[in-house]
């Protein structure tokens, strides 16, 4: 059975180090970043659908059809082929959190059981990193930390999963691990979970942003339920979570800001969808022209084809590069006049401040604001710059590729049939792969199959025991009103039953907390099962040894009771009379 990976996400500038260490001391093995890039796969993956990590627009919904995906997915597929498949694999990627679709579909392809993780930082240490790190706004910081914990939450559903804040994880590493080992049942976390207690350090709360939308407040609020949430109420939670903190996003990003983020996020898609069709149409042209390499005449007309269709591909893209230059021309100019609007409303606001010395605090507060958000237009209008300028150059490197098809055709032919005979040996190869994971297939159902019936069998031994305890204590209730009419001399054995009884429930009772606990560990409820069982049997002794000495204690009882009421006195006052 193939082993597991555990993929471990995160929220803009979290950290997961912590996590990741203390799961690689537990055996698990961590793996590198697909391609020695770290980031690199996630970060082009999320330029192929017109998105950065910073980005405030949400996700597109058919996130497996954009073509532009096709080279982050292969790069996932050799990744995933170099890591070890003989010990639990931890992937730490805090910038796959908004692709997290993408990564599980590869994972899933390949045959191994996925968990995922979400390491969540307080919002407020967040916005302070991005802040410090990024020069980012508060508001925009706590929008990201909101976007990406949704976006985790809906990308996991159906598999293994929970959320790890770092203050409960730093103040109790042992009850973190034992989080995540009851959640995913990932082995070195459950191996941790059994480790004692190491030092604990707790971290101190960051203080308050105290921003007028009351945005930070809703996320503190999320934040701290989330540390105790179970991961079956976990789309319940980040929900109300979302649904508090809407009101609060909307006043702290106006929504034209939202609107035309997404449509410039709807562009650049478009861009790169148009760029990998060209790729796949000059591929399949490629291939068309190394099938038929006797036909010089007809490879030169396919070959002028081509070029004019990329020609005019060309034309139609410098198209639309001018027309989103002309409409970035517009924002700029929109914006610009903003400023100056903007500008006027701070000489205004600075007349007021000298004519009104009360409000002086106030209005700076709301002049800092604003000076951010300007801030933030500006590096967003450089961004998109940087984005056109690159998408022309892309352009331009098309043409060159396009050129340079046509003096490789030949060499591509034989290629090609090199290629083919690979294949096929490739395709032998993986139908001997896939007959072995059929097998591997039965095997884990069997396997499956097993530790239910196992499961089962213990819920019955449990339910019998809890039976056995109530017809117990339905007796012991009997007993106890029949021993009340006795003599006095009955109240001290009276008394040492219900001792005896009273250990016997708590013994009971540890025993039934063993079994609760075995719960967690059902990895390994095949080695515990033969000791339950003993216990169980020694347990049953006692309980029959105990109803043997009750019998034996209620026939002496009953005895004394008749010879009590025939008349006759008891042995010990006929000889004291004596």
């Amino acid at each position: 059975m193939a082993s597991p990976v555990l993929l471990l996400l995160g929220v803009p500038e979290s950290g997961t180090s912590a996590l990741a260490d203390a799961l690689v001391r537990a055996g698990a093995a961590l793996a590198g970043p697909p391609g020695g890039d770290p980031g690199g796969v996630s970060q082009h993956a999320l330029a192929a659908c017109g998105m950065r990590w910073d980005s405030l627009a949400p996700m597109p919904a058919k996130l497996a059809r954009t073509p532009g995906l096709d080279a982050a997915r292969a790069a996932l597929d050799v990744f995933l082929e170099r890591t070890p498949g003989d010990a639990p694999l931890v992937v730490a990627e805090p910038l796959a959190t908004r692709i997290v679709g993408m990564w599980r579909e590869r994972i899933e392809g390949s045959g191994r059981p996925l968990a995922a993780v979400l390491w969540l930082t307080h919002p407020g240490s967040a916005a302070a990193a991005l802040a410090r790190r990024r020069q980012f706004a508060p508001e925009k910081s706590l929008a990201l930390w909101l976007a990406h914990l949704v976006e985790f939450e809906q990308a996991t559903r159906g598999l293994s999963r929970t959320i790890v804040t770092e203050e409960a994880f730093l103040a109790d590493p042992a009850a973190g691990m034992k989080r995540i080992a009851q959640a995913t049942r990932f082995p070195p976390a459950m191996q941790a979970a059994k480790a004692p207690s190491a030092t604990k350090h707790p971290t101190p709360a960051p203080p308050p942003l105290g921003l007028g939308s009351g945005l930070d407040t809703a996320l503190d609020a999320g934040y701290r339920r989330l540390a105790s949430t179970v991961s079956g109420e976990l789309k319940r939670a980040v929900d109300a979570l979302a649904a508090a903190a809407r009101p609060a996003v909307q006043s702290a990003i106006p929504p034209w800001i939202a609107q035309e983020i997404e449509a410039d996020r709807t562009r650049m898609q478009t861009l790169a969808d148009m760029a990998a069709g060209h790729a796949a149409r000059a591929d399949r042209a490629a291939r068309d022209l190394a099938a038929t390499p006797r036909d010089a005449r007809a490879l030169a007309a396919e070959v002028e084809a081509m070029r004019a269709e990329q020609a005019r591909e060309r034309d139609a893209l410098t198209g639309q590069l001018d027309a989103l230059h002309g409409a970035q021309a517009r924002e700029r100019d929109a914006l610009t006049a903003e400023l100056a609007s903007t500008r006027g409303e701070l000489a205004r606001l600075a007349a007021r401040l000298s004519e009104v010395p009360q409000s002086e605090a106030a209005l700076r507060i709301e002049l800092s604001q604003a000076q951010r958000e300007l801030s933030d237009e500006r590096t967003s209008i450089a961004r998109l710059s940087d984005a056109l300028e690159t998408a022309r150059r892309e352009a331009d490197g098309h043409a060159h590729r396009f050129e340079s098809a046509r003096h490789h055709l030949e060499r591509f032919a034989i290629e090609i049939e090199e290629a083919r005979a690979t294949l096929a040996l490739r395709e032998d190869h993986c139908a001997r792969l896939a007959e072995e994971a059929d097998g591997l297939r039965v095997r884990e159902s069997d396997l499956l199959r097993e530790r239910e019936a196992l499961r089962r069998e213990r819920d019955e031994a449990v339910r019998e025991l809890e039976r056995a305890k109530r017809e117990h204590g339905r007796h012991a209730a009997e007993r106890e009103s029949t021993l009340h009419r006795t003599s006095a001399e009955l109240r001290t054995a009276i008394e040492e039953r219900e001792s005896r009884i009273a250990g016997l429930s708590g013994e009971a009772d540890r025993m039934a907390d063993a079994i609760t606990d075995a719960a967690v560990r059902t990895a390994g409820l095949e080695e515990q099962l033969e000791l339950r069982a003993a216990e169980l049997a020694e347990l049953q002794s006692r309980y029959d040894e105990l109803a043997a000495r009750m019998r034996t204690l209620e026939s002496r009882s009953l005895v004394r009771a008749a010879v009590w009421l025939g008349g006759e006195k008891h042995p010990r006052e006929a000889s004291t009379g004596g």
